[in-house]
C-alpha cells in the first residue's frame, strides 16, 4: 500500500478476490451461514485459488506476499461470507506458532495450504477470558510426554479442525511465564469436542475442547516451556487487525445493500435517499467505516515494514467492531421490518458482528494497551 491507496498489484489482487467472492461464493452463502456450514468444497476452492498460502513459505506450498495483501483477501471474502474470510489467515498464523519445529511445519502446514486440514486455537476457558494468564488447564511432564487436563471454550472451528493448539500451565505458579502451548491432534485418546450454538459465528464450528489426561508427545510442544504466552500475544497483533477487517467488510456490504435500498425505496413520493435522516446516517457510517479501514491497513503497513504495531492493532480492534456493529445496526433500521427479517442478511451480519467485540480481546483491554503505549505502565 503506497500512501493511502493500494499498489497496482494489490488492486489487481483485490479485484480477483472480489470477482471470486461475488460470482462463486455469493450463491448459497446466506443459506450456508444460517445452517452453520463451511463445506469442504469451498475450502478446496479457496486453497486452489492460492488464498490459503498467502505469506506461507514456498517450502510449505505457500507464496510470499505482503500482509496488506492478506488483509485484502480477508476483507473481500468477509463482504460475502464471514466463515470463508477466516480461512486465508490460518496457515500463516499456524506457521508462526510452529516456527520452532520444522518437522511439525512440514507435517501440518502443506495440508493446511491445500485446504485439507485445519487448526483451531484453544486459549480461553469458562472462567478465564481477558486474563489469559489465569488459565487452569494443566500440562504435566511424564516421561517423554505431557499429560493435558482441562477444558477450553469457546474454540472457533473446533468442530471442523484436525488439531488444536492448546495453551496450558506447565508451571501453575508462573503466571504468564508458566504457560506452554501444544499441538494436539484430535485423534489422540482423551480429547473430546462438544458443539456450541451461539448467537452468531455458527458457521465457524464453535465448540468446547475437553482434555481428560491426553498424552501428548514432547515433540508436539511448541517452543520453549513457559514461553507460549508471549509468542501468541505477538500473533494477536496481526489477528486483531484481520478480525477488524472482517467486521468492516460486513459493514461495507451492509452499506452497499442499504445505499441501493435507499435509492429504490420511496416514501412520501420520493426515494429514501432524498431524506437527510437517511442519507446523513449512511454518510456518517461510510465515513467511520473508511476511517477504521485505513487504520487497519496502516497497521498492516507497519507490519510489512517490520515496525512495531501493537498499539495500532489494539486501536483497530476496539474501534472497528464498534463502528461495524453500529453501521450494520443503522442499515438494518433503515430497511425497517424487512431488515429485521431473514429476507436480507443484515440481521445475520449484526449477530456475527457483535462477536467481534469479544474475540481476541474486549474493547476495554484494547484501550488499556493503547493507554499504556501513551502513558507507560
Amino acid at each position: 500500500m503506497s500512501g493511502f491507496s493500494f499498489t497496482e498489484a494489490q488492486e489487481m489482487f483485490r479485484r480477483q478476490v472480489r470477482s471470486y467472492a461475488q460470482k462463486e461464493l455469493r450463491p448459497g452463502a446466506s443459506e450456508r451461514s444460517r445452517k452453520g456450514l463451511l463445506p469442504q468444497e469451498i475450502r478446496d476452492r479457496v486453497a486452489e485459488l492460492g488464498y490459503m498460502g498467502i505469506n506461507v513459505s514456498p517450502e510449505y506450498g505457500g507464496q510470499p506476499a505482503d500482509w496488506i495483501t492478506l488483509g485484502i483477501a480477508i476483507e473481500e471474502l468477509a463482504k460475502v461470507e464471514f466463515a470463508v474470510s477466516c480461512l486465508p489467515s490460518w496457515p500463516s498464523f499456524a506457521s508462526a506458532l510452529l516456527s520452532d519445529n520444522p518437522d511439525l511445519l512440514q507435517e501440518w502446514i502443506p495440508p493446511m495450504v491445500r485446504g485439507e486440514k485445519l487448526f483451531c486455537l484453544a486459549l480461553t476457558e469458562t472462567d478465564c477470558g481477558s486474563d489469559a494468564a489465569a488459565i487452569r488447564t494443566r500440562a504435566v511432564w511424564d516421561g517423554d510426554d505431557y499429560i493435558l487436563t482441562g477444558e477450553k471454550t469457546p474454540v472457533s472451528t473446533a468442530m471442523y479442525s484436525d488439531a488444536v493448539i492448546v495453551y496450558a500451565k506447565t508451571d501453575p505458579e508462573g503466571g504468564a511465564h508458566g504457560v506452554s502451548s501444544f499441538l494436539v491432534p484430535f485423534d489422540l485418546p482423551g480429547i473430546e469436542r462438544r458443539p456450541h450454538k451461539m448467537m452468531g459465528w455458527n458457521s465457524l464450528g464453535q465448540g468446547s475442547v475437553l482434555l481428560d489426561g491426553v498424552r501428548v508427545p514432547r515433540r508436539y510442544r511448541l517452543g520453549e516451556e513457559g514461553g507460549a504466552f508471549g509468542s501468541v500475544m505477538v500473533q494477536f497483533d496481526s489477528s486483531r487487525v484481520y478480525l477488524s477487517l472482517q467486521v468492516l467488510g460486513m459493514a461495507q456490504a451492509s452499506l452497499d445493500d442499504t445505499i441501493a435500498f435507499a435509492q429504490q425505496r420511496t416514501a412520501f413520493g420520493k426515494p429514501l435517499a432524498k431524506f437527510e435522516g437517511v442519507s446523513f446516517q449512511i454518510a456518517e457510517a461510510a465515513t467511520m467505516v473508511e476511517a477504521a479501514r485505513l487504520l487497519c491497513y496502516r497497521a498492516l503497513g507497519l507490519k510489512d515494514q517490520g515496525l512495531p504495531h501493537t498499539r495500532e492493532s489494539a486501536m483497530c480492534k476496539w474501534m472497528a467492531p464498534k463502528v461495524g456493529v453500529r453501521a450494520i445496526h443503522d442499515c438494518l433500521l433503515i430497511h425497517g421490518h424487512v431488515g429485521y427479517s431473514e429476507e436480507y442478511d443484515l440481521e445475520l451480519r449484526l449477530r456475527n458482528a457483535i462477536g467481534f467485540e469479544i474475540a481476541d480481546g474486549m474493547a476495554e483491554i484494547m484501550k488499556m494497551i493503547v493507554a499504556r503505549s501513551i502513558f507507560g505502565r
